[in-house]
């Protein structure tokens, strides 16, 4: 899901109303005027950059009103730009001024906010442990660390607490490493070089899933609804040919057949009808602990110790059940987790 894909019924009413965007801003820091041979590059860099990651954080609070300086003419500004000769060393210096201007009247709200400290900023990337800390300040209050997150790499309750969230780039390898000094990614692994990708996940998640919209008295969820021809779901990812997935080793003219379109039209129509209450479920889970240690968080938890105990005299798939449904509304579980024959496979192999 991305917010492209859904309507806003409460949208938010941004405290900045002057028009500056990140594409202006590129343009005023490019002295060299190749922005357009390497737009791509720029905003990559950028969203993955601790001043591309608060600049977009300020416009998804949207909020906190500018910290321009007092008395500054940004009209004047303007004019003043317009009338320079293009890469002169004035239109450079006026576009720069321009450009910290319009930087620095965002993270300074975010500074005193409480959201991010002045020695937090600087011109690198921003990493697990960069993105954590801030967001942690932001949602903390609201979406408490429930604990029992045991990465083998870090101890730091935000990081921790991403991972227990879900917050997309926070992947953890089957050894509990997340690597938190490495950029968001969406795969487990200390990959060094940061992907936009991983960082638009992110705000998607805290704007559809978590309380996203900052009000006067405190945080509350955006109301949204699907967009026409919209599907929250990739039918490519469910469906199967022959009995294997059809993304793994199907031939690519299995799209043109009858039983393709009969598939695709069921599922789209099965998510789409289901959508509010699937949001409604993604964002009740969110707010959940994790499972790590089965041991610990199921076999000697004394909230399941009734439907454990009914199991071990009579190992019926209703008992089987009854643990599940208790750990799935207790937990927000993986999707690895979340079944009934894994939930029995943990009842009767961990001790």
């Amino acid at each position: 899901m991305n917010v492209q894909m859904v309507s806003i019924a409460n949208p938010q009413v941004p405290a900045l109303k002057r028009t500056y965007t990140k594409t202006d801003y590129f343009i005023d820091m490019d002295s060299g005027g190749s922005y357009w041979k390497l737009a791509l590059d720029t905003n990559r860099e950028f969203a993955s950059s601790k001043k591309g990651f608060l600049w977009n954080l300020y416009d998804f609070v949207a909020i906190l009103p500018p910290a321009f300086p007092a008395g500054i003419d940004l009209d004047d500004l303007d004019r003043r730009i317009s009338q320079a000769e293009p890469y002169s060393d004035e239109d450079r210096e006026l576009r720069e001024r321009r450009a910290q201007l319009y930087m620095n009247a965002r993270l300074q709200p975010l500074i005193d906010a409480g959201y991010v400290r002045p020695e937090e900023i600087d011109d690198g990337i921003a990493t697990k442990q960069f993105v954590a800390t801030v967001l942690y300040r932001v949602f903390g209050e609201i979406r408490p660390y429930h604990g029992g997150i045991d990465l083998k790499d870090s101890d730091d309750t935000a990081v921790r607490w991403a991972v227990e969230v879900g917050l997309p780039g926070f992947v953890v390898d089957s050894k509990g490493y997340l690597y938190p000094h490495t950029p968001l990614s969406m795969e487990p692994g200390p990959f060094e070089h940061p992907e936009e990708y991983a960082y638009e996940r992110l705000s998607n998640f805290i704007t559809l899933v978590l309380p996203g919209k900052k009000t006067a008295n405190g945080w509350e969820y955006y109301q949204v609804k699907l967009l026409p021809g919209m599907v929250p779901a990739q039918a490519r990812e469910l469906i199967y040919v022959n009995g294997k997935p059809y993304i793994s080793d199907s031939p690519f003219d299995v799209l043109a057949t009858p039983e393709y379109d009969k598939a695709n039209k069921a599922i789209r129509q099965y998510f789409i009808s289901r959508f509010p209450q699937m949001l409604e479920q993604a964002r009740k889970d969110a707010l959940k602990p994790r499972v790590w240690d089965w041991s610990r968080d199921l076999i000697h938890h004394p909230r399941f110790a009734k439907e454990i105990s009914a199991y071990r005299k009579s190992k019926t798939n209703k008992n089987v059940n009854a643990v599940y449904q208790a750990v799935r509304q207790y937990y927000n579980l993986t999707i690895a987790q979340d079944s009934a024959a894994n939930i029995k496979s943990v009842l009767d192999h961990v001790k």
